[in-house]
């Protein structure tokens, strides 16, 4: 009878499953104390994004300047171009050890001057869409710090874009990677722009429920999540949080890494 009102889950048992695993490898290798103390929810807002731009080029470079400050990499050596003056190419592995916050939480400055920067570049037709282009930001920087950590994901090699995005997510940016998840293919030709959407790898639901586990470890109210969050996603929210709550085993497991 009981089962008559139970929520239905957001997500199947195995990708909450994978969740939890991510999320746990997530703590165990990418600064449990950072995620714990520190990291934030960023929000979509003025307060979280100011300043006053005129370019396209100056609207990418501000996001990115606020994006590498909230995921707790201004330390490291990251250079934004402009796209005509970007070349592809794989990343040299930095030297971590030497690229490490002090125990004050300065920068080792002088240790970073030899080190060849890592070079990013944007989509310009996102520039009409900030919160797209801050979650494009936060996945490629997370996908920076998964190979600088050589670390392979849950599932392996073939899930490195999925877990990338958790890694986002698990660095602050998860309200707005949820609301660039899935966006509208419809619309006449003058108000709709393909090349403006963020190309996720991660369902909306999945993104959902790693945003409401990452709200469950720092213990931040749903309001607080869902206040900037797009209407119809709201709901979803907070159906990921009770089934996550009905995971009371696994939750404790990731608490128990602070």
């Amino acid at each position: 009878m009981l089962n008559l009102f139970r929520s239905k889950p957001l997500i199947d048992d195995t990708s909450c499953e994978w969740m939890f695993d991510t999320f746990e490898w997530a703590l165990t290798h990418f600064d449990h104390q950072e995620f714990f103390q520190r990291t934030q929810l960023i929000q979509p807002t003025n307060d979280f994004f100011p300043g006053n731009v005129d370019s396209r080029h100056g609207m990418a470079e501000t996001i990115f300047n606020h994006v590498v400050k909230y995921a707790g990499l201004s330390h490291w050596p990251l250079q934004l171009q402009a796209p005509q003056l970007f070349t592809p190419q794989p990343p040299a592995l930095l030297d971590l050890s030497a690229v490490q916050r002090d125990s004050s939480g300065a920068n080792n400055l002088p240790a970073l001057v030899a080190v060849q920067p890592l070079a990013m570049t944007y989509n310009p037709q996102q520039a009409s869409k900030p919160g797209d282009l801050a979650s494009s930001y936060a996945h490629h920087l997370a996908q920076h710090v998964v190979a600088q950590s050589q670390q392979l994901p849950p599932g392996g090699a073939e899930y490195f874009n999925a877990s990338t995005e958790i890694i986002a997510i698990f660095m602050g940016f998860g309200v707005m990677m949820a609301n660039s998840a899935y966006t509208f293919r419809g619309g006449c030709g003058s108000c709709y722009n393909a090349q403006a959407n963020r190309q996720a790898a991660l369902s909306e639901d999945n993104v959902i429920f790693a945003l409401a586990l990452f709200c469950r470890l720092k213990g931040i109210p749903a309001a607080d999540a869902t206040r900037n969050l797009k209407g119809y996603l709201r709901r979803n929210f907070k159906q990921a949080l009770q089934q996550i709550d009905r995971e009371p085993v696994r939750l404790q497991q990731l608490l128990a890494l602070k």
